[in-house]
């Protein structure tokens, strides 16, 4: 293993972290706050997990500076200052992954950062968008909840009327919320779902395939998680619902939409590399 790369990296680090420290700030505010991001702390603790084995089976790595790194180090400071007077701290987020990029391939070449490019750009699950294009598709994603929960409920001779985000039952209502739009479902299982294809052996077509079907899996589960609270509202009532069964089916559906995402890659003859 090339102890100096890695602590050159520590040295590199600790001078984004200064640079980025009030962006650092930001994202820690929003993996405390943000409903849809309350795992954003898993993601670089992953990354760097990921990143520390890539560099240790890699063995001992030459230095070979890539000169046009420089320009992708300076695209990320670049976006760095703009984020900064926009006011978008999201941008300035993002713009880490293009300066520690840079940096990599201009200091050590493209050989190392092949082996760092996933764990770099997987933190990307950890920079929540901007607020207002976060909101707006959880919004469309609480009205297709809504509305096809709704639907089967219907199908199953549930008497309901759907008004907005409100669920009217003969004794209770419900509200699907945007923090129970499923959002948070989605972009944690596309996370781990993202992870889960990188340890795959398979063709790239069969992981974009699982990567698209998970989302589709995290949507179809949290439909049947109102469904389920639906019917625990109809026959009991809505202090039922919204109380124990509600924290329960969350983790629950989001387990089970997971191994959904095993079974199908299962399926299509995806297997994990040795």
């Amino acid at each position: 293993m090339n102890y100096r790369l890695l602590l050159l990296l520590l040295a590199i680090g600790i001078g984004i972290g200064i640079l980025y420290l009030n962006i650092m700030t930001w994202l820690v505010n929003n993996w405390m706050n943000n409903p849809f991001y309350s795992h954003g702390f898993l993601i670089p603790v992953i990354a760097a997990l990921i990143a520390w084995k890539n560099l240790s089976s890699s063995g001992v790595i030459e230095k070979q500076p890539y000169k046009p790194g420089f320009g992708i180090l300076s695209l990320g400071l670049a976006l760095l200052v703009l984020g900064y007077f926009k006011d978008i701290p999201s941008l300035g987020a993002l713009s880490f992954l293009f300066t520690i990029s840079g940096l990599i391939l201009y200091l050590y070449g493209r050989a190392v950062m092949r082996s760092l490019i996933f764990p770099v750009a997987f933190l990307i699950f950890a920079i929540p968008p901007p607020g207002v294009l976060l909101d707006k598709i959880a919004l469309q994603m609480q009205t297709i909840a809504v509305t096809y929960s709704t639907l089967i409920i219907t199908q199953l001779g549930v008497p309901v009327e759907r008004i907005g985000a409100e669920i009217h039952l003969r004794n209770s209502t419900l509200i699907v919320g945007l923090p129970c739009s499923g959002m948070n479902s989605v972009i944690a299982l596309l996370a781990l779902s993202v992870l889960f294809v990188y340890l795959l052996r398979c063709k790239w077509y069969k992981k974009v395939t699982l990567v698209f079907a998970a989302i589709l899996f995290a949507i179809f589960a949290n439909i049947l998680r109102i469904v389920f609270l639906i019917l625990i509202a109809n026959s009991y009532d809505e202090a039922t619902a919204t109380g124990f069964f509600h924290t329960l089916f969350s983790p629950l559906l989001f387990i089970i939409a997971f191994l959904f995402l095993i079974l199908f890659s299962i399926v299509i003859g995806c297997r994990i590399r040795g």
